[in-house]
């Protein structure tokens, strides 16, 4: 090959890296974007379902579960040094991402004494389930909470959040529901009633217009010891495991 025909070669195979590169930064840069995209729809969504959910606070629950003050399962001591609140739609995927990061070490800070952590259970995602999915999973939590009080909450809690169906299809019937509760510490014949007649139906739908009323526009929301962590649900994450470990 002569002198020029090599160097030739050289520059076009130079050229070749240099678009690949290019290339790939045009690749990086639109993942970037569709990942905001995505964020921002998602936060406009929730925003879009809470603003125009009629409002049916006014109307006194038939029951309130036992145990739960203003809207909140506490697990942990109540002296604990950290108290964790937690906002949750157990239809969320973006809450069921959060706890498969947070679950494990927030759980082992609970037994440790260390964090107290405040569920406040909400459901707006019906919309995303064929078959209410939302309501119905938040509606069981509460009546595991109110037969066999927080530890068999916090159980069912992250046998929810393990399961969740996929957005737009049929979540997991009555029947499952009783049998998770069940794997959780509840009594059958104590819990499914509660959740098959829907018990707590009203309280879910007065905890999530108490929610929008604190401000709250999305879910998951953290606060820390009173004060919201995290621009986002990575961050959010981020801060609860630096609170924790």
């Amino acid at each position: 090959m002569s002198k020029k025909a090599a160097a030739q070669s050289r520059a076009e195979r130079a050229a070749a890296v240099v678009n690949e590169q290019r290339r790939r930064e045009r690749r990086r840069r639109t993942g970037i974007i569709a990942a905001v995209v995505v964020a921002v729809v998602a936060v406009l969504v929730v925003a879009l379902v809470l603003g125009n959910r009629s409002d049916t606070s006014g109307e006194a629950a038939d029951q309130t579960p036992s145990g739960v003050d203003d809207y909140t399962v506490t697990v942990g001591e109540a002296d604990a040094p950290t108290v964790i609140t937690v906002y949750e739609d157990p239809q969320c995927p973006i809450c069921a991402a959060f706890e498969g990061q947070v679950g494990e070490p927030v759980a082992q800070a609970v037994e440790a004494g260390d964090v107290r952590v405040d569920y406040r259970i909400v459901s707006f995602l019906d919309q995303a389930s064929e078959n209410e999915y939302s309501s119905r999973a938040a509606n069981a939590l509460y009546a595991v909470q109110d037969v066999a009080g927080a530890e068999a909450f916090a159980e069912m809690h992250r046998i929810l959040f393990e399961n969740q169906p996929a957005e737009g299809s049929a979540g997991p019937e009555d029947d499952q529901l009783v049998e998770w509760a069940v794997e959780a510490g509840a009594d059958e014949a104590e819990v499914r009633p509660l959740i098959e007649d829907r018990v707590f139906e009203q309280f879910v739908v007065n905890a999530t217009d108490q929610m929008s009323k604190n401000g709250v526009t999305g879910t998951p929301t953290v606060l820390i010891d009173g004060e919201k962590v995290g621009e986002n649900p990575q961050e959010a994450a981020q801060a609860v495991l630096d609170a924790v470990g």
